[in-house]
């Protein structure tokens, strides 16, 4: 394919194409990255790692009539048919990455040091999000330990003081806390009252000086079973 040819499958300019092949370093928005995966027939995970398409790809083609395999370790199967076209990629913070996150995320965080994830998209799914693994039982029993959760990111001052009720991810200091926002008093006092849904999970109460960025919970990814 020409550059041309690709800059028109994925609605981009020929420089910015031969900027994506040349430079190493070029931040590609994940939307875009699914474009690319789509003109070339591979997946996003292939173009950032190198990593041959995972075996779900090639062995459960949309056309089964069980629906493909939940993953390349196991022989389930989804219960429904769905269109791959449907499977998109994010990015996911593990547990592990947390306080690295956290510490890091004030000084322009790179997200592309975090590893994709595929998530079937359902409505209401954001452009740009992120996958992040619950760990803890302060948020039981809804969000419950080994979960992850698909975020959204609040991305200024103004739409945090702004966030409705819910539960949100917030990273103030050096801390990364997921807890729940009954009233959201940012612009009044510029204060906010951090809540667990788990009674013995604590409450805080965070200033927005001290709030380096905002998630909002948007829904469960992977529930576990018990």
């Amino acid at each position: 394919m020409t550059l041309e040819e690709v800059g028109k499958a994925i609605d981009k300019s020929r420089q910015t194409v031969h900027r994506y092949e040349a430079d190493d370093a070029a931040r590609i928005r994940p939307k875009v990255l699914e474009k690319i995966a789509a003109a070339y027939k591979t997946t996003p995970e292939y173009i950032e790692t190198g990593k041959h398409p995972a075996p779900i790809m090639q062995v459960a083609p949309e056309e089964h009539p069980l629906g493909p395999l939940m993953s390349d370790k196991s022989n389930a199967r989804f219960a429904a048919h769905f269109d791959k076209k449907e499977m998109v990629y994010y990015r996911r913070l593990e547990i592990g990455a947390r306080a690295t996150f956290a510490e890091s995320f004030m000084n322009d965080y790179d997200y592309r040091d975090l590893p994709l994830f595929p998530v079937i998209r359902m409505i209401g799914d954001p452009e740009e999000g992120l996958v992040v693994d619950i760990d803890g039982d302060s948020m039981e029993p809804q969000l419950r330990s080994g979960m992850k959760v698909l975020v959204e990111e609040l991305s200024n001052v103004d739409q945090w003081k702004d966030a409705r009720p819910g539960v949100y991810i917030v990273v103030f200091q050096h801390h990364f806390v997921i807890k729940r926002i009954k009233h959201n008093t940012l612009r009044a006092t510029g204060k906010v009252i951090l809540e667990s849904d788990n009674a013995e999970g604590g409450i805080e109460e965070v200033i927005i000086d001290d709030i380096h960025g905002m998630w909002r919970v948007i829904r469960g990814v992977d529930v576990p079973i018990r």
